[in-house]
């Protein structure tokens, strides 16, 4: 199975219906005290945080901001906080990344949390987060921009993802190394 995530960071990415959900949600049950903010309602069964689907806004950064400092940061409690849909909330640079995320991203390991974001774009996506991020977890991307990212990660990465079928995902490990991954069953 994919590396032991305690105390890292990791981001996840791919198409739609590739299998990143799949992949949170083992995550989410083999990790006991986890939590995901479920923007779009996918992860029922689980402990999760119901927001409100909201574009990038001043109210949805506030209640992001909130949670994180009261729910993940301040409970002292949670091991596993992983934030769906990042990339409404942590936009590319120049955008600053929202007070708690930066926190979170900075400290994680001193708080004994692993931290993982979800985004369909690498490119779409806060650079800090992903350049940051201990491993990376890749389903399919066949577009030119994230081909030209992943190169730019690892060579021959953006070919290895392009290539990859349905539910297969490359991890890539801290130094930039990556194999090829076999899916994730899904669990009842």
């Amino acid at each position: 199975m994919a590396p032991d995530l305690k105390n890292k960071r990791f981001a996840i990415f791919g198409l739609q219906g590739t299998g990143k959900s799949v992949l949170v949600k083992h995550f989410l049950r083999s990790t006991p005290n986890s939590i995901v903010y479920d923007v779009l309602r996918e992860h029922t069964g689980l402990h999760r945080y119901l927001v409100s689907y909201r574009q990038y806004s001043p109210v949805a950064l506030a209640e992001l901001n909130n949670f994180v400092n009261r729910v993940v940061i301040g409970s002292g409690k949670i091991r596993l906080f992983v934030l769906e849909e990042a990339n409404r909330y942590c936009r590319p640079k120049p955008n600053p990344l929202p007070d708690s995320i930066l926190y979170l991203n900075d400290f994680q390991r001193h708080l004994n949390i692993a931290f993982g974001v979800v985004a369909r774009r690498p490119t779409q996506l806060h650079s800090d987060l992903v350049e940051l991020a201990h491993y990376l977890f890749i389903f399919r991307l066949v577009g030119k921009n994230d081909f030209e990212f992943l190169e730019a990660t690892a060579e021959g990465l953006g070919e290895a993802v392009r290539k990859l079928p349905d539910y297969h995902f490359i991890v890539v490990n801290p130094d930039r190394s990556f194999y090829q991954h076999e899916p994730v069953l899904m669990e009842s």
